[in-house]
């Protein structure tokens, strides 16, 4: 690593504990919020006074007359949230943790959050900025992978480990 990238890494942390300081909350709840910007996914973190998750949303802009696009990542940090509504239900694998092997699980389709503060991440890779803002609205509607994140970090939150059905128990159909 030379001297140049050394410094970039500081002026980086700079303006992370910058950005952090400047929303006047603890900050061992950003800790989601870093650990889905730099190694992506979504993130729980509980203290006995307060919780917080980051629930990571993507979307990819494609210019098809360019051939080019970039894809957005919305990263959702709720301080101490709560489902307020469900809607449906999805099979889907998931894994977790150092588990080794996916499991079956079974999580909703939409999910409607509460929290008492709502923070939004817009991490652009076109642009290379990561705009950072508090949401005025306290309830969020998720659909999807989002809302599936959401309901698993919830679930570590109230039950400490996620369980599900282990893969051993599928079978292999031979399709013809």
């Amino acid at each position: 690593m030379d001297a140049e990238e050394i410094r970039a890494i500081f002026r980086f942390s700079a303006q992370e504990k910058s950005i952090i300081s400047s929303f006047e909350i603890q900050e061992e709840l950003f800790l989601p919020f870093l650990l889905s910007l730099k190694s992506g996914g979504s993130w729980s973190y509980a203290s006995e006074d307060t919780k917080s998750i980051a629930v990571k949303d993507v979307i990819t802009y494609y210019n098809e007359e360019s051939k080019t696009g970039y894809t957005l990542e919305k990263i959702y940090l709720f301080i101490d949230p709560e489902i307020i509504k469900e809607e449906g239900v999805v099979r889907r694998l998931e894994k977790c943790g150092e588990r080794e092997e996916r499991e079956l699980v079974e999580r909703p389709y939409c999910i409607t959050l509460q929290a008492k503060r709502v923070i939004l991440a817009e991490v652009n890779p076109d642009l290379r900025d990561i705009r950072v803002k508090e949401l005025k609205k306290k309830h969020i509607l998720l659909k999807g992978t989002p809302a599936y994140s959401a309901a698993h970090e919830l679930e570590h939150l109230e039950k400490g480990e996620v369980k599900g059905i282990p893969m051993w128990n599928f079978e292999y159909v031979k399709h013809q």
